[in-house]
């Protein structure tokens, strides 16, 4: 894009294309901001002196902050210079701006081939970007339906292992109760009324245990109709038996069964100090379930050591 300026800077010829840009201003300065290759400020009187000395030229739109043109300059007389000027790295925005196509462009500039590469380039990183944050997303879908029960949306076994796991690193400074359950006529259920009738059997309990503990507890369905619950306390013995009873009246007050319906519970706490295991626990919370069946099933168990 060439521009003919004189010594005063009046432009006296202008290409189609700065034409067009341009507008109908007649000075340079009432267009641009000359500034030098640091980016400073300098009046055009500086400017006309250097130019056909090798340096850059840089000239920012004084409507368009966003845009600058850069370029070399030629004197063709001791009063008149001859300006060679291109967008540069503002092109994209250039072509936004005023609306310019191909014919606004010789045909041996190649910047509007440049400016479809850099469209296409960004197209391509805009559509990467928006499958990685699909992938992302699919990928985190997948992983919270890797560790939950399609059935009630509690955790499943998987799911509990990994936060099972963590609350027994930390049990010493964050205790907590494990507590089994399991439902106790429920295989008449599925014998009598079908599975379906056992799937609301189940819904229906797996709301009552999710709606009976505190957001930090966690509670799990491992199949068919077992449940573990965690719940984490400074008196886990204490409080631990008293939601697990509250849950038992709760199950058998339920009016969605089509036959009665009654849970048995057994709870371990963490604070033994003969555990070392996470097994172990499981062993202790299953024992005491196995005594609530014995003692008659509907109650619920605390684990006790036998050796006192």
């Amino acid at each position: 894009m060439h521009l003919m300026v004189d010594r005063a800077g009046v432009m006296v010829s202008r290409g189609k294309t700065l034409a067009k840009v341009l507008g109908s201003a007649s000075r340079l300065e009432d267009a641009f901001i000359p500034a030098n290759n640091l980016g400073h400020r300098i009046r055009f009187e500086e400017l006309f002196p250097q130019l056909g000395c090798g340096r850059r030229v840089f000239l920012q739109l004084r409507d368009h902050g966003g845009v600058s043109l850069r370029g070399h300059g030629v004197h063709l007389s001791p009063d008149m210079a001859m300006l060679n000027l291109g967008f540069g790295i503002y092109l994209s925005s250039a072509v936004q701006k005023f609306e310019l196509n191909d014919s606004d462009f010789p045909p041996s500039d190649l910047a509007m081939e440049f400016l479809f590469l850099h469209e296409a380039n960004r197209a391509a990183l805009l559509e990467l970007s928006r499958v990685n944050t699909s992938l992302e997303g699919a990928r985190e879908s997948a992983q919270i339906l890797s560790i939950t029960d399609p059935l009630t949306g509690l955790l499943n076994r998987r799911g509990f292992d990994v936060v099972f796991s963590k609350a027994f690193e930390a049990r010493n400074r964050n205790p907590f109760a494990l507590v089994h359950l399991d439902l106790d006529h429920f295989k008449e259920v599925n014998d009598r009324f079908g599975h379906a009738a056992g799937d609301r059997v189940l819904v229906t309990v797996a709301s009552v245990l999710a709606s009976g503990v505190r957001s930090g507890d966690r509670v799990c369905r491992i199949g068919g109709d077992e449940f573990l619950i965690l719940i984490f306390s400074d008196r886990p013995e204490e409080d631990a038996m008293n939601v697990c009873t509250r849950m038992i009246h709760q199950i058998m007050a339920a009016k969605t069964y089509p036959c009665r319906i009654t849970a048995s519970m057994g709870v371990a706490v963490s604070g033994n100090r003969r555990i070392t295991h996470q097994h172990q626990l499981f062993e202790m919370a299953d024992a005491a379930l196995y005594q609530a069946k014995l003692a008659g099933k509907g109650r619920v168990v605390l684990w006790t050591d036998p050796g006192g």
